[in-house]
C-alpha cells in the first residue's frame, strides 16, 4: 500500500512541476499572479518582438515603399497657352516665342484679364505640376510661381495644359 502512495505523491509532484513550469513560462490560459519571469527576446529577421510575462512589446514598424515614379513629358508633347499680364505691348509674344524654341506647342497668345502683374507664373492643369515646374526651370522662376490652375481658370487655357501669365519681370 505504501507503494501505491508513493507512486501517487510522485505523480501529483511531477503535475505541480508542470503546473508552475507552464505558469513560469507564460502560458497563455495560465494566470502567473504574483510569479516573476524573467524577460526573452525573440528576433525574426523582418522584425523584433520583446516579450515578458507581464507584457508583450511589438516592434514599430515603418515600411518603406518606392517612390511614385514621376513620368514627366517633354515640351513637344505639352501645349502652353502664354497671357500678357503687363502693360508691355507683345510681351506674351516674346515669352511664347521662347517657349516654341525650347520645344512647347504655344496656343495663340492672349492678355491677361489685368495689366498689372508683377511676378509671372505658370499655371497647370493635373497632373502636370511636374512639367509647369519644369517651364518655370526654363524661365529662371522660382518654384513657387507654379500652381494649380483655378476655376474658372484666370484665362481661357484654349485646350492647353500650361498657362503662363506673363508679369513685368519677364515682360519688361
Amino acid at each position: 500500500m505504501q507503494q501505491r502512495g508513493e507512486k501517487g505523491l510522485w505523480a501529483l509532484a511531477i503535475g505541480v512541476s508542470a503546473i508552475a513550469g507552464f505558469a513560469i513560462a507564460g502560458f497563455p490560459g495560465i494566470r502567473s499572479e504574483g510569479v516573476v519571469a524573467l524577460p526573452t527576446t525573440t528576433i525574426e529577421p523582418s522584425a523584433t518582438t520583446s516579450t515578458t510575462a507581464s507584457s508583450t512589446t511589438a516592434p514599430s514598424s515603418t515600411t518603406t515603399s518606392p517612390a511614385p515614379i514621376v513620368v514627366v513629358k517633354s515640351p513637344s508633347e505639352l501645349t502652353v497657352r502664354v497671357a500678357n499680364g503687363t502693360r508691355v505691348s507683345g510681351a506674351a509674344g516674346k515669352v511664347s516665342d521662347r517657349l516654341s524654341e525650347l520645344g512647347y506647342t504655344t496656343r495663340t497668345p492672349t492678355d491677361a484679364k489685368t495689366n498689372d502683374v508683377s511676378a509671372t507664373a505658370v499655371y497647370f492643369s493635373a497632373p502636370f505640376n511636374a512639367e509647369a515646374e519644369s517651364l518655370a526651370k526654363s524661365l529662371g522662376l522660382d518654384p513657387a510661381a507654379v500652381m494649380p490652375l483655378t476655376d474658372p481658370p484666370a484665362i481661357d487655357p484654349d485646350g492647353a495644359e500650361l498657362v503662363v501669365i506673363v508679369g513685368t519681370d519677364q515682360g519688361g
